[in-house]
């Protein structure tokens, strides 16, 4: 039996082969080998303005990202679906969608409506996959801050999620916001504040709200006045309901709890950019399970969890992680009680997933 020889793999190399004179044969370097020039996808930095000429561009401001390469754009007092311009699918974004709810483009008006150029943000919120290749997930961007909206109840209070949003907007420089909702379904409201008050005395802003009983209402409207913001949180939590007690007229779909496992289900399925009557927009997202940060942030995060950096004094080491190091500040603060063990366990979770 005749046993097959196994072929040798190799990588072939794209090259060109010319006729070259070697004069000292101990001088030839593969440098003389030139690669055959192939086309690539083109840098984000050459994507982000056009070279095309006589260009009628007008601004406008992404109100919706739909399929086919669709928007809807805010231009002016008019609301236009505009296609993203060809230039874009050769850009080598490292995101999962080129544009997103809040982007400002500029928009060539002069024939077919084609989004030509992207501005600069000046932020955006994101979430990344927990593959081992993090593709990042742009939720909005160019926002002044983030509502983070969690249920008392049904669903559950989620305070590592809330943390999870404190430390993504930290890092994007957004202002944090944390909206503790269904307050009524609390046996006593003074429950709910002793939760809350852990992050008030760190100075963040914290809103209960009802949309039974229309408690904090009027002061999370006053909280939004004239501002950008993003609803993002725990499917269930009543993001849509808030919104519409807010404004009415917006008509947002509501669903509720699943009776299997008392979690909340998905009633928006993309990120839309709303204004308020009251001045400023609103960034409806759909609700999501879990919030995943990006494993280069993994330096940042002992410095924007939420009160570690107040503790880190007594830490032995100027890089303290925090976890297992000997003569740590904030394991003291958790042994003596001074700080939340559930939350230092939050931290350390977020830690591990990085």
């Amino acid at each position: 039996m005749n046993k097959k020889r196994d072929k040798k793999k190799f990588k072939r190399k794209n090259i060109k082969i010319s006729n070259i004179e070697l004069t000292d044969i101990d001088q030839f370097t593969d440098d003389v080998i030139s690669e055959e020039k192939r086309a690539e996808k083109k840098l984000i930095e050459k994507g982000k303005i056009s070279s095309k000429r006589n260009l009628k561009l007008e601004r406008g401001r992404i109100l919706e990202v739909r399929s086919n390469y669709k928007c809807i754009v805010k231009i002016g007092d008019k609301v236009l679906i505009c296609t993203l311009g060809g230039r874009f699918k050769q850009v080598n974004f490292e995101t999962k969608s080129i544009v997103t709810a809040g982007d400002y483009v500029n928009v060539d008006v002069s024939g077919d409506l084609r989004i030509e150029e992207i501005v600069a943000r000046t932020n955006t919120l994101s979430r990344f996959s927990d593959k081992d290749f993090q593709i990042e997930i742009i939720i909005a961007s160019n926002i002044d801050q983030v509502i983070i909206t969690s249920s008392y109840k049904d669903p559950q209070l989620n305070l590592g999620l809330i943390d999870r949003y404190i430390c993504a907007a930290k890092i994007n420089n957004i202002t944090p916001v944390i909206c503790i909702n269904k307050i009524d379904l609390a046996e006593s409201l003074d429950d709910v504040k002793q939760i809350g008050s852990f992050y008030e005395k760190l100075g963040f802003n914290v809103i209960y709200t009802s949309v039974e009983t229309g408690e904090g209402i009027k002061e999370l409207r006053e909280l939004l006045k004239d501002k950008d913001s993003v609803f993002s949180g725990h499917s269930g939590a009543g993001k849509s309901s808030l919104i519409n007690k807010l404004q009415p007229e917006l008509k947002l779909r509501t669903a509720e709890i699943s009776d299997y496992h008392r979690k909340g289900v998905h009633t928006t399925t993309r990120s839309r950019l709303l204004e308020w009557d009251f001045g400023g927009y609103l960034v409806d997202t759909p609700g999501i399970k879990t919030f995943g940060l990006h494993r280069k942030d993994k330096e940042k995060l002992k410095g924007i969890f939420p009160g570690l950096s107040a503790l880190t004094e007594e830490c032995k080491f100027f890089n303290c992680s925090h976890s297992h190091e000997i003569k740590c500040g904030v394991k003291k603060a958790v042994e003596n009680g001074s700080y939340p063990v559930a939350r230092y366990e939050s931290y350390l979770r977020i830690l591990e997933s990085l």
